[in-house]
């Protein structure tokens, strides 16, 4: 029987988040480990095929372009604008940045700015967009059009918020597909601590989904759940290794974290443990895909996977949604797959880049879209 044994550090939400999980039941039907497995085995395949839109408006001439970035110092927001000034290049569209350095105050302040710019559209760059309603209104009466880069929960158009469409992984799934490979590895035996931020509305939707999966497997155990805000990790990380590795002594199979950066302040206090490397717990990483996790992974120490985003290639598809919404037609609807990067895979990752760059002929295939 799965039980929930919650630390005293726990946020109060988090408490009732879990509290909820613990009386609602998973979500997810018992497991069938053949079916799961499967899920895992097609999420870790490297696929060739282009797989998003192939037609859609040719390129609307001379458009400006804002990008407003949550903060610019992080390596995803930076990945974004890479992949959004290369798509750019010869089609006659320009491209300003600015910064919101990690602060809602000046978010805001740089997204007021933009308006002032009077450019064709505005990209939210990790940057809620239910803080900004009433300004992102302003823009909407003024005819720029605004797409969200995990500026929304879910994929997709967001008209209550004044975005043309936000584009993200499904947060559900890529939870999923994290605790799935903690199945599969384990052979239904995983026991496993769950890391997330519930400052942050995306996370707990993860968190949600790993607890559903892992509460899915009858023979698993979610042993516990640890709410660690994002910008206190170097802080807490030490503490709550060493207590969790003292509460549950060698029962912890596995980690399962929203964020690369938990197994990166995880990984010295699993180090200096003590503990055989075959004892230690593997983690998993439902979101990212830093370098540091790529490396980890390569290694074969601490860190098992990673699901990363293809932040290139979605620099690309921001572009092309711009121009079908300066076409007046609606976005192309395309939501790229799940995938796990695992050791069996890892060379397809440029550890030079530092970023999952699927080849599957994305730009060729946006080049001849807007020709």
């Amino acid at each position: 029987m799965k039980t929930f044994n919650l630390s005293k550090q726990l946020h109060k939400k988090l408490i009732t988040l879990v509290y909820m999980l613990a009386i609602s039941g998973p979500l997810y039907a018992a497991d069938n480990f053949a079916d799961v497995n499967q899920r895992v085995q097609e999420a870790i395949k490297v696929s060739s095929s282009w797989q998003g839109p192939t037609i859609g408006p040719s390129i609307a001439p001379s458009k400006h372009i804002v990008f407003v970035a949550s903060d610019l110092r992080n390596d995803g927001v930076n990945s974004v604008v890479k992949g959004m000034t290369e798509s750019i290049e010869g089609l006659g569209w320009s491209l300003h940045l600015l910064d919101g350095k990690g602060s809602k105050l000046r978010q805001s302040a740089a997204l007021n700015r933009a308006i002032i710019l009077k450019p064709d559209g505005i990209v939210l760059g990790g940057i809620d967009a239910k803080f900004h309603e009433q300004t992102l209104k302003t823009a909407q009466a003024f005819g720029i059009k605004i797409i969200g880069w995990h500026a929304a929960n879910e994929a997709g158009p967001h008209p209550s918020l004044g975005l043309f469409t936000n584009i993200t992984t499904d947060a559900e799934q890529v939870g999923d597909i994290a605790a799935s490979l903690a199945v599969v590895d384990s052979k239904e035996k995983a026991q496993v601590v769950i890391f997330t931020d519930s400052n942050y509305s995306i996370a707990t939707l993860k968190a949600n989904s790993m607890a559903s999966r892992i509460n899915a497997c009858q023979t698993c155990r979610l042993l516990s759940v640890e709410d660690i805000p994002l910008d206190n990790i170097a802080n807490e990380m030490p503490t709550v290794i060493a207590r969790l590795l003292k509460q549950f002594p060698n029962q912890i199979t596995h980690f399962l974290v929203i964020n690369d950066l938990y197994i990166d302040f995880a990984t010295p206090s699993l180090t200096t443990s003590g503990m055989d490397q075959a004892t230690l717990p593997k983690s998993i990483s439902a979101g990212d895909g830093s370098r540091e996790a790529y490396r980890r992974i390569r290694s074969g120490k601490h860190q098992l996977a990673t699901v990363p985003e293809p932040l290139f290639l979605q620099g690309w598809q921001i572009i092309d949604e711009f121009n079908r919404a300066f076409h007046d037609r609606p976005d192309s609807g395309f939501l790229t797959p799940v995938h796990l990067i695992v050791r069996s895979n890892i060379q397809n990752i440029d550890l030079n880049i530092g970023v999952y760059d699927p080849d599957n002929q994305y730009r060729d295939a946006y080049r001849r879209i807007w020709k």
